[in-house]
């Protein structure tokens, strides 16, 4: 299936034509699992001196790789929206939910981070790649890493609940302003 899904090729523009529903959970799987092992092997090749290239620029290329899956995923789901792209596209929150708020707590990525920021090559980095190691550890801190670990397990649970929630509402604006039998784009309805 893999060689024969678009989500899973390299590509300039989304393949939009291509992509069908039944390509979303097995592309999106597969990533995340592919991105597990990547972010294993940068932690045990980075160690305690994390490089800018190592470090930052490899989990670019990480989460690159998701988005340029996901986006059209996501994109469709809100043009071209089907029952069965809707099912594929819901089936997958929760995984992308678990794994962004397993990133935010991963506390050998954060400490790896911060050993980057505190580093004698961050010294001499720009501005901008300065404010990229701030932001990511801020956005650790807003993930929960210094929670306690219940604590931590209730953050993910309110995080999933609210990707759960955000795709309700979005799939009910999605049918409440698409044209049914009783409703005109070029008239409304007549009042009581």
């Amino acid at each position: 299936m893999s060689a024969n899904n678009p989500l899973l090729q390299s590509y300039d523009l989304p393949p939009f034509s291509a992509i069908r529903a039944e390509h979303v959970q097995p592309a999106i799987e597969q990533i995340l699992a592919d991105n597990r092992v990547a972010i294993e092997g940068i932690l045990q090749s980075q160690g305690k001196n994390p490089t800018w290239a190592g470090l930052v620029l490899a989990m670019d290329e990480l989460n690159d790789r998701l988005g340029a899956a996901w986006s059209p995923v996501s994109h469709l789901n809100a043009v071209c929206n089907s029952a069965e792209l809707r099912e594929a596209y819901e089936a997958c929150l929760p995984a992308l939910s678990a794994y962004s708020t397993e990133m935010g707590q991963n506390r050998a990525l954060f400490q790896a981070f911060e050993a980057l920021a505190s580093s004698p090559e961050a010294a001499g980095f720009d501005v901008a790649q300065k404010t990229i190691l701030e932001h990511a550890l801020r956005d650790f801190r807003l993930s929960g890493i210094d929670l306690p670990p219940e604590q931590q397990k209730r953050y993910a649970e309110v995080q999933s609940k609210l990707s759960e929630l955000g795709s309700k509402f979005s799939n009910q604006l999605l049918d409440a302003t698409r044209p049914g039998p009783n409703t005109s784009p070029t008239r409304l309805p007549s009042p009581a």
